[in-house]
Order: structure tokens, then sequence, then C-alpha cells
């Protein structure tokens, strides 16, 4: 999302038709006949996915394309999770990375205490920093234990009973919401002084890869669903005439509400302004017309199919919109504020119209953005 710009993963719906894990003794069996599933066997979807994630995660490494090399390690976590639930003898091959997110997200947690130490800022807020972040860490190791992965998606995800894919879900959001106040606080000055460097680094398309891999995957797509059941559940449908026009006026909308927005923060917080205002001018400041149109689609299709399109059904709008704001840590407090706003935004677009519309509004709000800076 582009403010006058640009931000794991999504859980899957709970049709109650559509069970999270099969006890069934024939579980090919029963999984055939649940609504949307596909008609091949489960095997076929794990080869199709397993070439999906060896192309696109080998070649992000190769590349050098460390966004779509993450987001492609993290869809694969995903799949893993989908084969548990749907054949019980797939549950050691997940069991063995069932502690990947909680460690990895335990660690990303440390080096922001080792960056917020070494940082300039008063004593005191130093020290509540540093225990925010060391609670944060320990957070996220504890959704490791299996009773509190199922208690946090019960909590998050509204699920009962709790499957490995839906876990595996709220220990990343956890994460997310986790990451705003303690991430913003390590990394703004390193933002601030590198974002131009940043900025040479960053791919316009693969990201946009990545993010339709990850909703694929926490949806089920080859797995637990087809082609038809998946576009339908991640609520991607052509656009109608009345969706055109909410459209136009969902556009109009976040202009407004940022510009306004806008206003206020440089009038009541100029330091803050001037901050996010030098972040915007490095990342969208050189960029041509094409660029812009590609970095609009890169954003807007890639955060809506997984933000609005796979997560918001099942975590609901509210919390969507904030974890949403919390991967903006590249602003302030006061943009990531902002951000809330126009995720709330999209999110109503999403529930009375579609993702395909909420998709459509978030990319030409953004190329108008980005061109306007």
């Amino acid at each position: 999302m582009l403010r006058d710009n640009q931000a794991a993963p999504a859980p899957e719906s709970s049709d109650p038709r559509i069970p999270h894990a099969l006890d069934a003794p024939d579980a090919s069996a029963a999984r055939a006949e649940q609504p949307g599933a596909p008609r091949w066997p489960a095997e076929t979807g794990l080869v199709f996915w397993l070439a999906a994630l060896a192309v696109f995660g080998g070649g992000g490494v190769l590349l050098g394309e460390q966004e779509l090399a993450l987001l492609t390690a993290i869809s694969g976590l995903f799949v893993a999770a989908q084969a548990a639930d749907l054949e019980p003898r797939w549950e050691m091959l997940y069991r063995a990375l069932s502690w990947v997110v909680p460690l990895s997200s335990a660690a990303v947690f440390g080096a922001l205490a080792a960056l917020i130490f070494q940082g300039d800022l008063p004593i005191v807020s130093k020290s509540a920093l540093l225990g925010l972040t060391s609670a944060s860490a320990l957070a996220c190791l504890a959704a490791g234990l299996r009773p509190v992965g199922d208690g946090l998606a019960r909590l998050l995800l509204r699920a009962d009973p709790p499957s490995h894919i839906l876990r595996l879900s709220a220990r990343l959001i956890l994460a997310g919401l986790l990451l705003a106040i303690p991430g913003w606080f390590a990394l703004r000055d390193v933002l601030t002084d590198d974002s131009q460097n940043l900025m040479e680094q960053l791919s316009l398309g693969s990201g946009l890869i990545g993010y339709v891999l990850l909703a694929l995957a926490a949806v089920g797509f080859m797995l637990r669903r087809g082609l038809r059941s998946t576009l339908d559940r991640l609520g991607l449908k052509p656009h109608t005439l009345t969706q055109a026009g909410m459209i136009v006026l969902g556009v109009a909308g976040l202009l407004l509400l940022n510009h306004g927005a806008d206003w206020v923060q440089q009038r009541v917080f100029p330091e803050l302004w001037k901050r996010d205002q030098d972040f915007n001018e490095a990342l969208a400041g050189g960029l041509s017309g094409w660029q812009a149109v590609v970095l609009g689609m890169s954003a807007g299709i890639g955060e809506e199919i997984t933000m609005r399109g796979a997560l918001q059904p099942r975590l609901g709008l509210v919390l969507t919109s904030m974890l949403f704001a919390s991967l903006h840590i590249q602003y302030s407090w006061y943009g990531m504020g902002v951000i809330f706003l126009l995720g709330m935004v999209l999110g109503t677009i999403r529930t009375r119209a579609s993702t395909t519309a909420a998709m459509a509004v978030h990319v030409l709000y953004d190329i108008v953005a980005v061109l306007t800076t």
C-alpha cells in the first residue's frame, strides 16, 4: 500500500462443509466428497506444489530476489500444513517444520532488540521497548506449543477444532501484529538512512508472484480446492457495473482520506510528515510511468489477494486491517494509522463487492499516488 506506497500470509476459509483435517480411515475418499475439492489424488497436488516451490524458491535465491524466496518458503510451510491436515501420513513432515515460524519470529525480535539496545533512545523508552520486544519473542516461542497454538487459533481465527493450517496462520498473524511498535523503533533510522539503497534492490514484480503463491497455498489450491473453488474462496470474480461504480468511489475515497490525513500530519506532526515523505520520495520519486504501473499492480494485487482475499474471511475486517498496517513499519506510527483506515476501506469493498474490486481500487490508488509523489 502506498501512502502518496508499498508491504504473512493468509489462512483459509472456514466452510463448515470442508473439514480442516480428515479423520476418516480412507482420507482420499472422504476428501473427494468435499464440495469444490479437486478430482485428482492429493499426490498430484503435492507434485504441482513441489515443482512450483522449486522453480520460484530456487529462482528467487539464484536471482537474489529475497522477497520472492521468503514468500515461497512460507508458501511451502502452508503446503506442508495442508498436506498434514488432509493425509495423516504427512503429519511427521509438517511436525518437522512446525517450529520454523516460532523460532524465526523469535529470532527476528531478538535482532530488533539488539538494534533498539544500540539505538539513541532515552533510557526509560529503551527499557520499555526492550521489555516489549523480549515479551514478543517469548510469545512467538510459546505459540509453537500445541496448546498455546490451539488457543491462539481459536481466539484469532474462530477455529474449532484447530488444525495445522490454522495454527500456522495464527502464529504468523501473532508475529505480524507484534511487529509494529518494536519494528518501527528499531528500523526507523535504518529505513530512513538507507531507503535509497533499499529501493534500488526492490524488484517491482517478484513480490507479486510470491504473494499469489502464498494466497493459493493458504487456501489449499490443488490440495483442498480446485480452481473454481479457489477463485470463489479468494473472492476473485468478474467486475459488474455496480462494482465499477464502487471502484471509482473507492479510489476517490482513498485519495481524499490520504490527502486529508497528510494535511493534518504536516501541520500537527511535521517531523513525522517529513520522514514519511522522504521514504515516499525514495520509493517512488524516480519511477517512470510504466514502473509506477508495475509497482501499483504488484502492491495492489499482491497485498489484496493475501490480506483481503485469503485472510479477511477468517480473521475479520478489523484485525486484518491492523495486521495490514503493522506490516508497513517503514512509516511512522501516524502513517501506519492511516494505512489501517485505508485497509478498512479496502476490506469493506471486499465484503460488499469482491477481492477483484478491492484489487482494482488498490492498484489505481497506488498508481495515482506514485505519479503524484
